[in-house]
């Protein structure tokens, strides 16, 4: 078994430096930063189809080299990984990371909190044809790890809509960017990393 992780909003609180990243962009162009439930509801797509589609008619590229730059400043000051979630990476079993972020900045966050060592693969959205909520991310995990039977957990409905897609197990949890009532349809939804520390433990020891 694969226990898949999503980073933002579901291992790693990333919500105000990606705030202050969209809040640069939209300075740089004079225009007003949209609302941040616009922003948090599309955390999770791919960065360039979040600028086009919050601002049409501005360059999405340029926008999105503004808000990595601001957001790169921002997350060394207030990106932190959610409390109680290192206890759930402290079991030994096989894991991965399947995020929107980039591949570097996917390789980069992980990093930056000293967790490179515990995963075996780190995917970026644009390591594959198609990111989320295609299942191409966790086709591939599949293809490197050679195991079959992967459960995603990720705080929005691009990351459980990939999971069902690909054939994995779901597991929303709440404390992300999308509601517990747009998560429920897809499966189980955990209100906190200690239930989602004793599910994965169920769910790994019944595989032994």
């Amino acid at each position: 078994m694969l226990i898949v992780y999503d980073l933002d909003g579901t291992l790693i609180d990333s919500t105000e430096a990606l705030l202050r990243g969209q809040a640069a962009a939209w300075a740089s162009v004079g225009r007003p930063c949209p609302p941040r439930e616009q922003i948090l509801e599309r955390i999770g797509l791919p960065l360039i189809q979040i600028m086009e589609e919050l601002g049409p008619g501005e360059d999405p590229v340029a926008l999105a080299a503004e808000y990595s730059r601001g957001y790169k400043a921002a997350a060394l000051e207030c990106e932190s990984i959610f409390e109680g979630m290192r206890a759930c990476l402290a079991h030994p079993y096989k894991a991965a990371v399947a995020t929107g972020k980039s591949q570097s900045g996917a390789e980069r966050a992980v990093a930056r909190h000293g967790l490179t060592e515990r995963f075996d693969v780190i995917l970026g959205g644009n390591s594959v044809p198609n990111p989320k909520p295609h299942p191409d991310m966790l086709h591939a995990l599949m293809q490197q790890t050679g195991e079959t039977e992967l459960v995603m957990i990720g705080d929005t409905t691009f990351d459980l809509e990939m999971a069902r897609s690909a054939g994995a197990l779901p597991i929303g949890v709440s404390w992300g960017h999308h509601s517990v009532e747009r998560l429920r349809p897809f499966g189980q939804v955990v209100d906190s990393p200690a239930e989602l520390e004793a599910l994965l433990l169920r769910l790994t020891r019944a595989t032994i």
